[in-house]
């Protein structure tokens, strides 16, 4: 499996002693909304990752050391410093009304290098989720282990057909999350109420509807 198993970062590249308190990753995430007619088929994300995390990958990875990424190689770091996120949502959140959901798998991934810096990207479909229009996207790690940033610049819409939906950038003040500031990297742990020891955050969610 190599080292890339927690998550999709190894987490034995730190000392014993670092993994005590969050984040320890940073990536800024790209948003583009694949839209036509008046519904959104789907999200495209593209995550750009911190210096540090890109280093680790880019040598563990790239065994050829040519500065890119071949076939083999991004499908290595598929199945081994990207899957495991499936037990983390990938990320990715999605609410209508109190309910957030997670995408059961996501589809197009793939990875690149840019003078030392890692990207992924992939694609999240929603023909079976029902999200077509009114709903939010949020991209977090609930365990707050990685540090999720982007703005409103971050979002763009790909539309075949139609009206451009409108969308919003805001902090949500009413569905917090709950996470341990102490928690071990492998911590799956959610907590649907605070209690002693617990931190709380206000994911920043895109609220994107179609005009009526």
């Amino acid at each position: 499996m190599g080292k890339y198993v927690i998550l999709f970062l190894i987490f034995t590249v730190f000392s014993a002693n670092s993994i005590s308190a969050h984040p320890h990753i940073k990536l800024t995430s790209h948003i583009e909304l694949m839209c036509s007619g008046n519904r959104c088929e789907g999200c495209r994300f593209e995550w750009k990752f911190d210096d540090f995390f890109s280093g680790s990958v880019i040598r563990e990875f790239d065994k050829n050391k040519d500065g890119s990424f071949n076939a083999k190689e991004i499908k290595d770091i598929y199945n081994q410093a990207f899957i495991n996120l499936k037990n983390y949502g990938y990320f990715v959140f999605l609410r209508k009304g109190s309910e957030r959901k997670n995408p059961e798998k996501v589809s197009e991934f793939s990875a690149w290098q840019k003078n030392g810096v890692l990207y992924y990207s992939f694609f999240v479909s929603f023909d079976k989720l029902k999200y077509d229009d009114d709903f939010y996207v949020a991209v977090f790690d609930r365990s707050f282990y990685c540090a999720v940033m982007y703005t409103d610049k971050d979002v763009s819409v790909q539309r075949k057909s139609g009206e451009a939906p409108v969308y919003e950038l805001s902090v949500n003040k009413k569905y917090p999350v709950y996470y341990n500031p102490l928690g071990a990297a492998d911590d799956l742990t959610i907590y649907k109420k605070w209690k002693p020891g617990l931190e709380t955050a206000y994911p920043d969610e895109i609220h994107i509807h179609f005009k009526k």
